[in-house]
């Protein structure tokens, strides 16, 4: 976390009134969020689903799928209309391992991968592979909760299975990420340093992996910090949550989630959205310049921002200097540290579960409750047993000595079920799908720059040309290659996620005309158009 003297000693911090420092500036200290942020499951079923297979509800699965693909072309998405539920799922072009190669994908929120054959057991037995593994993706968990987030995707496998006639042997966990993100640690290449790490690790790992970026000319932060492998029984892994969001592009909702909780101020917002348009981690110094140069009072220093911004508008580098204006001018951003333990099946079909409550209710599924019943004893034990970090400096056995305060903080999580209420859960939406757009937009504008010199070549025309010229060359296959990939692209998003979030879209007063026909291309005008290329599917 940044210490208060350390904003107080800053310019724009100088330039606010006290009510204003308190809006940018306020947030909880040391504070942690935990939750399940991967959790695969895994369905086995009682048919036989071997290579020389006689079940014809099987043989009926496999053909019905071998009939969809081959309508499917490479990276392409087909409705999958799951009867008994009434509801529809994507079937995805690719597959997960070596033996699922069917994907249905619910959007946003879970897939599911089914195996046409699996492999028979030893010596011709039973095969022991489960034939359906389902994938919960992190927004699901963190909007709805772990319980409701199973529960939900549960609902279509269930309707697959009544779809098929295929009858549920049992349900396991397969993989299960406990993760805890954190504003403790606002200089954690220090913390996490070699020396200063293995003084305070205790555990059984042989050693430990670093990946570590450059800051300016001289600092440098480390940003990976991993132990053991991965697929092993626990893979564990510490590295800068807030850099992944902003460098992949994505998962843009834990901004808000970070800023409900309090681990980032409003400020720190400002910055992070500002790289996260760009998905780069260097522009945060810049967007920092870019705060005092719109907040800040004293032109000298503005001046300063605006010879930076556009030295590194030219150049794309963040140099020392200007990573000392901006420690001079704003405070550092809170990083935001995430702690992430891997578990796998190998390793969790031996725990010893507890019969916190009768889950038999449940059915095929009593497994899995009973798992999630368990977890504040397996994150004690994750935490405890297989890694924990101790005090740098006492018992000469490390083993005896007390938890250091980031790892007692992080211990006392309070170990809730990451339910937003509805009125979150909107904003969120909100949030999310506004920033993405804002991304979307900078991107397309720069692939309209870029194809204006494929066109032209090297030419001086402003950018409002050349997104014109992108857009009034198009010609008939164009639009209708368009509209297709609108129209596959239009099953790919939940339609749950993007309710009541439409803005009005008409702020144009012009229409695209074909000078030698007179074609107006408006989808108005021909409102069948996607139902008419859609019997192409059937």
């Amino acid at each position: 976390m940044v210490e208060k003297r350390e904003i107080s000693s800053t310019k724009i911090y100088q330039d606010f009134t006290p009510d204003a420092s308190d809006f940018w500036f306020g947030f909880k200290q040391q504070k942690f969020l935990h939750n399940i942020d991967t959790f695969y499951y895994s369905v086995k079923f009682q048919n036989d689903f071997t290579q020389n297979t006689s079940d014809a509800n099987v043989l009926r699965f496999r053909k019905h799928i071998e009939i969809l693909k081959e309508k499917m072309e490479y990276n392409d998405s087909i409705p999958f209309y799951v009867g008994p539920i009434g509801k529809n799922l994507i079937l995805l072009n690719y597959g997960y391992g070596k033996y699922y190669n069917t994907c249905l994908e619910c959007p946003d929120y879970f897939h599911i991968f089914l195996a046409s054959k699996v492999p028979p057991g030893a010596s011709g037995s039973e095969s022991v592979t489960c034939e359906m593994i389902v994938q919960l993706r992190s927004y699901m968990l963190w909007m709805y909760g772990i319980h409701d987030a199973f529960r939900h995707s549960l609902e279509y496998v269930q309707g697959i299975v009544d779809m098929f006639g295929f009858r549920i042997a049992f349900i396991q966990e397969n993989r299960i990420d406990y993760c805890w993100h954190s504003n403790y640690l606002q200089n954690p290449e220090k913390f996490f340093s070699i020396e200063n790490f293995y003084k305070m690790r205790v555990d059984r790992y042989r050693g430990a992996n670093y990946h570590t970026a450059k800051v300016g000319s001289e600092g440098y932060e480390i940003d990976y910090l991993s132990l053991g492998q991965r697929g092993g029984k626990c893979f564990i892994r510490i590295y800068l949550k807030s850099k992944e969001v902003v460098e992949q592009g994505y998962k843009a909702f834990f901004f808000k989630l970070w800023l409900f909780h309090g681990l980032i101020n409003r400020y720190d917002l400002y910055c992070y959205e500002k790289a996260y348009i760009r998905c780069s981690w260097q522009y945060m110094t810049i967007a920092r310049l870019e705060y005092y140069l719109e907040y800040g009072s004293q032109e000298i220093y503005k001046d300063q921002c605006r010879y930076f911004i556009k030295q590194y508008e030219m150049s794309h580098k963040v140099t020392a200097s200007m990573v000392a204006l901006a420690d001079q001018l704003t405070p550092k951003v809170h990083l935001i540290t995430n702690v992430e333990y891997q578990t796998m099946r190998k390793g969790t079909k031996s725990y010893c579960l507890l019969p916190v409550s009768d889950n038999s209710a449940y059915g095929f599924a009593k497994r899995v409750y009973d798992y999630l019943d368990n977890r504040p004893l397996i994150i004690g034990y994750l935490t405890h047993d297989i890694l924990r970090l101790v005090e740098p400096n006492g018992d000469s056995n490390k083993s005896r000595r007390d938890y250091c305060g980031f790892w007692k903080a992080l211990r006392s999580t309070k170990l809730v079920d990451m339910k937003l209420l509805p009125e979150d859960l909107k904003l969120v939406r909100v949030y999310n799908r506004k920033l993405n757009k804002n991304l979307m937009k900078r991107s397309l504008l720069n692939k309209a720059v870029v194809y204006g010199i494929y066109t032209k070549g090297i030419n001086s025309d402003d950018v409002m040309k050349d997104c014109m010229d992108a857009l009034l060359k198009m010609n008939d296959n164009d639009i209708r290659n368009a509209l297709m990939y609108k129209h596959k692209k239009v099953r790919e998003f939940n339609g749950d996620e993007l309710t009541d979030l439409v803005e009005d879209a008409s702020t144009y007063d012009f229409v695209l005309l074909d000078k030698n026909s007179g074609v107006v291309y408006d989808d108005s005008i021909s409102p069948n158009i996607f139902q008419d290329w859609s019997d192409e599917y059937e």
